[in-house]
């Protein structure tokens, strides 16, 4: 994600900037720890991003802590990714309500983060209905149970079963529920996929094959903004009239990048079920 927030900021005129590492990192309820280590590097128009060691960083010390646990993640190539390498455990799984600490060390350089899991909440519906803008393509909507009490921040992740190996934040799927309108619904929109060969055939809408998994994540306020300044880089690096100059925010110290906690709830929705019942 990191990573794509310089692709698409370049512009002719630069200044190099002192090199840093940068983390992308996250941990859900049920679910191991993921951290990929990469490290920034100047843009220029000519310069194509490839690979290789030249981006990844595979021989950092990875540590993530609950506070009473410590595991250190094992490095190891992973194509679901790019760049396909990744820091992950067996050992260890989310649990909603702990804090988790984030520890990286590489070389001299010392890196440290910290996010909460958020206790997961549900939907109450999951409608599928043609989409008016594309013939033969369908929207899925959300409905939110949403207390009016409580300040809640919410993600939409999306998985194409056979048709894609991990699950995508889906575009524009982050939520601050102030912003709810008065039925409390979301359009649950595919993920992108920014440096693969997908992205260049997306289309914010599902076929009648497709079998859709969603992840429905409560977050906290961190995670919410770094998700947020995402969408809104994505969004305005497609319109040729304006440059994108968003600078991503961050929760990492002594670095760039982020560690977020998800609370997450699953479920499916079979395109063809839900239109021919």
């Amino acid at each position: 994600m990191f990573l794509m927030s310089l692709l698409v900021a370049c512009q002719e005129d630069f200044q190099a900037s002192p090199e840093e590492i940068v983390v992308e990192g996250w941990i859900e309820s049920g679910g191991a720890p993921v951290v990929m280590l990469t490290k920034t590097f100047t843009v220029t128009t000519s310069d194509e991003v490839d690979e290789d060691e030249s981006i990844v960083l595979p021989w950092g010390k990875v540590m993530v802590s609950d506070g009473t646990e410590s595991v250190i993640l094992t490095g190891d190539y992973d194509d679901r990714y790019f760049p396909p390498y990744i820091y992950s455990t067996s050992r260890m799984k989310g649990v909603p309500g702990r804090t988790y600490y984030l520890t990286v060390e590489y070389g001299e350089r010392v890196l440290t983060a910290h996010t909460t899991i958020p206790m997961p909440d549900s939907l109450e519906a999951l409608t599928v209905s043609p989409c008016l803008e594309a013939d033969s393509m369908y929207q899925i909507t959300a409905y939110y149970d949403d207390d009016p009490m409580r300040k809640d921040y919410y993600m939409f992740l999306t998985r194409i079963f056979n048709r894609e190996t991990r699950y995508y934040p889906s575009f524009l799927g982050v939520m601050d529920d102030e912003r709810l309108d008065n039925h409390n619904q979301q359009v649950v929109q595919p993920g992108i996929h920014t440096l693969t060969s997908y992205k260049n055939t997306y289309r914010p809408y599902f076929h009648e094959n497709d079998s859709v998994l969603i992840k429905f994540a409560k977050i906290d306020k961190t995670t919410y903004g770094i998700h947020k300044a995402y969408n809104e880089m994505v969004a305005l690096s497609s319109n040729p009239l304006f440059a994108s100059d968003i600078s991503m925010p961050t929760n990492i110290q002594g670095g760039q990048g982020f560690w977020c906690g998800y609370g997450v709830t699953k479920y499916s929705v079979v395109i063809a079920d839900s239109i021919n019942p």
